[in-house]
């Protein structure tokens, strides 16, 4: 009997880690940080203790319990079991903190697995000096739909579209049938040719667990294409007479890339703080410059036009030194702070205010909406459907003919007829 169970991604947006066993063999897919801005035991500056992290996120239940997969050295003060059983493997969906955050407390003798560009991204992180708790494991490439065999699971990985290079949904086929997992997905980015093409390798499956992150706000608008953001960033460039501020996700590199092509064409050199400016020559990204090491405020000054300024809520002092004012304007590109959840975004339109400059959201969210998640499963159409990754799961309705469960925490589990199993 194969057995599912769910250790984070209830009940929240974020942190999938989703736990498939057959005859003693485990796969786990993601195993990444907790996100709950505003939440939790550890925010507002109070972290874990660097040498007893993983342990610490566990004693409060910011990590998930699973014996054997985690470095015995890390355990110290728990219960859980660490070390290798020699029959487990983990496959990553994304670089994003909430799918990878963890991954450096796994033991060593553990393999995990992700696409070549997710290994190129983590990489660029370690080469500009961002670490990972625990260190950074090896992590193995696995091709376009090559093939894995890891015990009795048969593995095939689909590049799928989110806001970071890299994104992947999986498909399991194991003894009760196929489990596909989306990862983060959605269909109006980049590369919504992707995920349509992964949606129809599945198709039919016995399993789906989906991401349903929008619905946990009941979007009912039209998300922007990703064409259309590049198109709203290149036109303030063009018609803000002064010093153009801006916040964009560091990770979103097909964004960056468009916005400096952008600022090309509007004649404005961007800026970047030195550890962004870091991930973007370790990517090979060009035409990088950081803020203070390759221009200096004074030349920001004699001539506001002719720059942008990646600006942070961690860096809005700075406001108090740059010519800002209402001929200039702050653009909002998914970047810090991250939404009005974020308890910094308030923070970040007093200071705007103070400083009398004009905002401008023009984002587009790296998650399908609630209509095009309503697509993917009624094109996947599953027997048994798993939303997760979510305030909200409830709130995705199957297609006839597919049963919904709604996952809880903490290894309870289901078989792959539906059937709740307990713990």
């Amino acid at each position: 009997m194969v057995k599912v169970s769910f250790w984070g991604g209830i009940g929240v947006i974020g942190s999938s880690k989703i736990l498939i066993e057959q005859e003693g063999w485990r796969l786990l897919l993601d195993l990444g940080l907790d996100f709950h801005p505003g939440q939790g035991l550890f925010r507002l500056g109070v972290d874990p203790r660097p040498k007893t992290a993983l342990a610490d996120r566990l004693r409060v239940g910011d990590a998930p319990a699973i014996n054997h997969v985690f470095r015995t050295d890390a355990l110290r003060g728990t219960s859980v079991v660490g070390g290798s059983d020699g029959k487990t493997a983990i496959c990553i969906s994304h670089g994003h903190l909430d799918h990878i955050g963890l991954i450096g407390w796994v033991d060593p003798a553990i393999k995990i697995y992700a696409s070549p560009q997710t290994i190129r991204l983590i990489d660029a992180l370690r080469q500009s000096g961002e670490g990972f708790e625990g260190g950074l494991p090896q992590i193995l490439p696995l091709l376009d739909e090559q093939e894995l065999s890891f015990g009795p699971f048969k593995i095939r990985r689909y590049p799928v579209d989110h806001d970071v290079i890299g994104a992947s949904g999986y498909r399991i086929e194991t003894a009760d049938g196929v489990l596909a997992y989306t990862g983060d997905i959605r269909l109006h980015g980049r590369h919504p040719d992707d995920s349509l093409a992964f949606a129809k390798a599945v198709r039919g499956a016995r399993a789906l667990v989906i991401e349903g992150t929008t619905l946990s706000f009941g979007f009912t608008e039209r998300n922007r294409t990703e064409g259309e953001v590049d198109q709203l960033f290149g036109q303030i460039l063009k018609e803000t007479p002064g010093l153009v501020l801006f916040s964009v996700y560091s990770r979103n590199v097909e964004r960056i890339e468009a916005f400096l092509a952008r600022a090309q064409d509007s004649h404005r050199q961007l800026l970047w703080p030195a550890a962004m400016a870091r991930l973007f020559r370790a990517l090979g990204l060009r035409d990088i410059m950081a803020l203070d090491e390759d221009v200096r405020l004074d030349d920001i000054k004699a001539n506001p036009r002719g720059y942008g300024v990646n600006l942070a809520a961690e860096h809005l002092p700075l406001l108090l030194d740059l010519p800002v004012g209402p001929a200039s304007a702050y653009v909002h590109a998914n970047g810090e702070p991250f939404g009005v959840f974020d308890p910094r975004w308030n923070l970040l339109q007093e200071w705007l205010s103070f400083c009398h400059t004009p905002f401008w959201s023009i984002g587009s969210g790296g998650h399908a909406s609630p209509d095009d998640l309503n697509r993917l499963v009624e094109l996947i159409h599953p027997d048994i459907l798993f939303p997760l990754h979510s305030q909200a799961p409830d709130r995705l309705i199957p297609p006839p003919g597919t049963v919904r469960w709604l996952p809880e925490r903490g290894g309870r589990q289901f078989d792959l007829a539906g059937r709740e199993l307990g713990t």
